[in-house]
């Protein structure tokens, strides 16, 4: 029997969620847990086969179990669920990368119908990571303030986000928005999250998705 792990800090969405996906026990189980923490306990204890994740959790948020998962069990797939969103960044998360994003309160037909469809693709062992862009326009639509270190190819740069901006980026020489250019153009970039943030200056103030077309253009002319 398949299994679906769906991370969210309160109760009632689980409760919810849980039951109403209950009349397709047979084709997946649910299981739940409160946050990420929680979450990786269960996924090392069970052969999970998709995680349903909130965003805002105490202990470990879910920002840093998409992190954890990239890192650890890419395989697996990952559905996101906020509050915070809206269909068009929903359809722009999609289309630029891995993550299936649902906002609250949720089409429970339209969420096990890609549920269903996720489990019969046999898409584990294929999901190839969390792309850079997606991940940011995660950190946008929740306003999240933090540091993004980001790693590939033995290079390493940082991006800086204030309650969802990205507003400064640095990689070896590189500095401002030529730095987020270039972190975003980089291929197969590892992703590490860090809550604090040491440096708030604002090196510029550019839309976020402007940012990031720019930065997969250079990396499609880089490519050619």
């Amino acid at each position: 029997m398949k299994k679906v792990l769906i991370v969210d800090d309160t109760n009632v969405v689980r409760s919810f969620l849980k039951n109403k996906l209950k009349r397709f026990e047979d084709k997946f189980e649910v299981l739940t847990a409160n946050n990420g923490q929680d979450a990786v306990r269960h996924i090392d204890s069970f052969n999970i086969d998709l995680v349903m994740t909130d965003l805002e959790m105490p202990v470990m948020d879910g920002f840093e179990l998409l992190v954890y998962m990239n890192t650890k069990h890419p395989e697996i797939p990952m559905f996101v669920m906020t509050a915070n969103g809206s269909p068009e960044v929903e359809k722009r998360i999609n289309a630029l990368g891995s993550i299936k994003y649902f906002e609250k309160p949720m089409d429970i037909d339209h969420l096990a119908e890609c549920i269903l469809e996720e489990l019969d693709s046999g898409a584990k062992g294929q999901i190839q990571g969390i792309g850079l862009a997606s991940f940011l326009q995660l950190v946008e639509v929740e306003s999240k303030t933090c540091t993004l270190t980001v790693s590939a190819g033995g290079n390493t740069g940082a991006l800086v986000c204030i309650k969802g901006e990205l507003v400064n980026a640095k990689v070896n020489e590189l500095k401002g928005l030529e730095a987020a250019y270039e972190l975003i153009s980089w291929d197969n970039a590892s992703i590490e999250i860090t809550n604090a943030v040491n440096n708030k200056e604002r090196e510029f103030t550019h839309p976020l998705m402007s940012i990031i077309m720019e930065g997969l253009k250079r990396k499609d002319e880089r490519e050619a």
